[in-house]
């Protein structure tokens, strides 16, 4: 008997999703509270597409939800429901028409989208549409309500000397305090704080590290050498950096930029709020305060500054510049950013930048044509990302993003998405079905091949 009503239940999917927020959203939650939606509704919960620890802000990086939605467009599905706790769940997107479209894609394929913990039934009469755009605005607005709220909260922390976020540098120690300023023990490279009552604060680091801080001071500020020939040196004496790997040109740099080695926290130089672009602040906006005596003569430190603004920092030549980026490329065979920033004896891939203007020109100078990112050693034009596809479908009958990330002969899918904007796009250009009719359409005529083989 429990057999027979457990085949007779609609056969649905369910989405969860939690990101930071409190334990009411935990998956285990989401979980229990759909189970008991689908048990008195007459679901059987046939497949489960989570994203842990993702923001419901955007789309990127959701991968459960991406392939949710690949595997509705394609018809690659066992289920004709999906069962999502809130709306929130579906996303916290800044604008609500993102939201709206990606339940009409569902929708549009014949799923349709059920919240399992919301008082209205996702039903398309006109008072479900109504509340379920304000529980959208509401979704949205509560994302930039506690963007602001944990902004001024950063920026009070920060002024009081608290640390907020970000590695420590080389020189520099942290140091975990509870909330009255009472010392508990010195974090390692990679751990943070457990309790949100604990801070951090900063600390100066082993007399060893010390000393190291200020003889590069003064190599470059007395001895007039170029941030390249310090990291050079410092990787020739096997002087171990912060994390005990190679010292890196933004490594130096970094020791010698950073206002800490003159006792100052500067806090609130860039702004990267609610996932959107970074940006540079201005001067007046940044917090300064002052969180431990100086390791570095400030005099010194404001003659490194004016070597900066005058451009010697990089200093070599162009034509030193060109060489020294030839013979990386004769040792590694390629070029990138991370390549020229981890070698020590070129500058960084920022000054090759500021000088020539365009890597990837700088790149076939050199002999070498940099590649699209992502694509596992080779170029793939928009017709062969297209086909790769097309020929999986042809070879399985269907297309999802786990075909085309186990296929050693295409790039993962993300390279689809850099390149389409979204597998949906890709599909489509590929001649997939992306909408109901067009699913419809395609199954009515793989029928009828069937009968005509028959």
């Amino acid at each position: 008997m429990t057999g027979l009503s457990t085949f007779l239940r609609v056969p649905a999917a369910q989405y969860i999703r939690m990101s930071t927020e409190h334990q009411r959203y935990s998956l285990d939650n989401q979980v229990a509270a759909i189970g008991e939606y689908a048990e008195a509704r007459g679901f059987a919960i046939v497949r489960t597409y989570a994203d842990a620890g993702k923001s419901g802000l955007s789309l990127k990086g959701r991968y459960g939800l991406q392939q949710l939605l690949a595997d509705v467009v394609t018809g690659q599905r066992t289920y004709s429901a999906i069962l999502v706790l809130d709306v929130s769940r579906w996303g916290r997107f800044q604008d609500t028409d993102q939201a709206a479209h990606y339940e009409f894609v569902c929708r549009d394929a014949g799923v349709n989208v059920h919240y399992c913990g919301e008082t209205f039934e996702n039903d398309g009469s006109m008072v479900a549409s109504i509340v379920k755009n304000l529980k959208r605005v509401m979704a949205a607005e509560y994302s930039r309500e506690l963007s602001s709220k944990i902004y001024r909260a950063q920026i009070q922390q920060a002024r009081i000397g608290f640390k907020q976020g970000a590695p420590a540098l080389y020189g520099i120690r942290r140091l975990l305090v509870s909330q009255d300023g009472t010392p508990k023990f010195w974090l390692s490279s990679g751990d943070r704080k457990g309790l949100k009552s604990d801070r951090v604060i900063f600390m100066p680091g082993p007399l060893e590290e010390l000393k190291i801080v200020r003889r590069i001071f003064r190599m470059f500020v007395e001895q007039r050498r170029s941030v390249a020939n310090i990291t050079k040196t410092l990787n020739d004496e096997k002087i171990p950096s912060s994390d005990g790997a190679l010292w890196g040109w933004g490594r130096v740099k970094g020791v010698l930029r950073s206002e800490l080695m003159i006792g100052y926290y500067v806090f609130n130089r860039t702004d990267h709020k609610m996932k959107g672009p970074v940006r540079h602040n201005p001067p007046d906006l940044w917090v300064r305060t002052k969180v431990m005596e100086p390791i570095i003569d400030p005099k010194t430190f404001a003659r490194a500054q004016r070597v900066f603004r005058s451009k010697r920092a990089y200093g070599l030549r162009e034509p030193d510049m060109i060489r020294s980026l030839k013979r990386l490329f004769r040792e590694k065979k390629k070029l990138s950013e991370a390549v020229i920033d981890e070698c020590p004896y070129t500058p960084s891939s920022h000054a090759y930048w500021v000088h020539f203007g365009s890597l990837p020109a700088l790149y076939r100078s050199v002999g070498f044509t940099c590649p699209p990112r992502g694509l596992r050693g080779r170029y793939f034009s928009d017709d062969e990302l297209l086909n790769g596809i097309r020929r999986l479908h042809a070879k399985f009958g269907y297309i999802t993003i786990a075909l085309i990330d186990s296929d050693g002969d295409l790039p993962t899918y993300k390279v689809y998405t850099k390149r389409f904007g979204t597998m949906l796009h890709a599909y489509g250009l590929a001649g997939f079905p992306t909408t109901k009719s067009e699913t419809v359409s395609a199954a009515r005529r793989r029928d009828i091949a069937r009968a005509r083989c028959e």
